[in-house]
Order: C-alpha cells, then structure tokens, then sequence
C-alpha cells in the first residue's frame, strides 16, 4: 500500500468514526431505556476520542481531518435498527464491526512506525466493540461496556 492509499484508509477510519459517533448518538435519542441511553453515549465517546486520534494522525501527516460532506445518519439507516429487537441489531453490528477490524487490521499491517500507537488503538476500539457486541448477544449485558470503558479510561 503506497502512503496514499494508506493516508485515504486512515481519513476512512477518520469519517467512520465521524459516522460511528453520530449513529450511536441517534440510538442514544430513539431509546427510552436509561441503561441503553448510557450504552449508547459511551459508545459515543469512544468514537469521538478515536476520530480524534486519527485526525491527529491526519495532521500528522499534514493533512486535514474536514469533509465537505456533512456526516449524518439517513432515516433509511436508522429504519434498521430503530424498533429491531437488540439481538437484531447487534447481530447486525456485529458484521460492521468484523468488516472494519479487517481493514484496520490491514492499515496496523501497512502502518509507518511512527503511526503504529494510533492505528493500534484504531484496532483496539473496534475489539473493543466487537467485545461489547459479544458481550450484548451471550446474555453478560453487565460487562459489556467493560473493554470500552478500559480504553476511555
């Protein structure tokens, strides 16, 4: 992977936690479950303080973490997940969230030395939700957000 490619995969990962944030936001407004309400705002948090890694890491690299393209969450999106049974839903996160560990896992792969500390823990956020995700469908809803919340200190 030339440095060009690697720096769009990290503006990617940059714009996915944008998306990511904005997503676990809209889930946080259409609940009236308190503890699901607290679920999806620390979700939130934790792609908020990743996107800000990898905009550092963009800044790093002289480039700049902007978009000119507003990143919200479509109805038809929400319409997925808004009313599904949370089974569903994380079933359905799941394989979101095993997709972008593969290309995480790949940018770690291809990572200048420099960048390594950021894109390791571009890859530990999404184990981090992939633990929440398992934790959510095997019935352990009381540590689910336990490997979230080791990585927001």
């Amino acid at each position: 992977m030339d440095k060009d490619n690697y720096i769009e995969g990290i503006r990617s990962a940059w714009l996915g936690e944008q998306f990511g944030r904005a997503f676990f936001l809209e889930m946080k407004k259409a609940t009236d479950d308190a503890a699901w309400q607290d679920k999806w705002q620390t979700l939130a948090q934790l792609e908020e303080m990743t996107g800000q890694r990898m905009a550092d890491l963009l800044a790093s690299h002289g480039e700049s973490a902007t978009t000119d393209i507003p990143v919200e969450v479509s109805p038809e999106i929400m319409e997925q997940y808004i009313g599904v049974p949370m089974q569903d839903v994380m079933t359905q996160f799941k394989v979101r969230v095993e997709q972008a560990l593969l290309r995480f896992d790949h940018l770690l792969a291809v990572a200048p030395d420099e960048d390594i500390p950021a894109v390791q823990f571009l890859v530990d956020h999404e184990l981090a939700l992939l633990d929440f995700v398992d934790a959510e469908l095997t019935g352990r809803q009381g540590e689910s957000l336990d490997h979230v919340n080791r990585l927001l200190g």
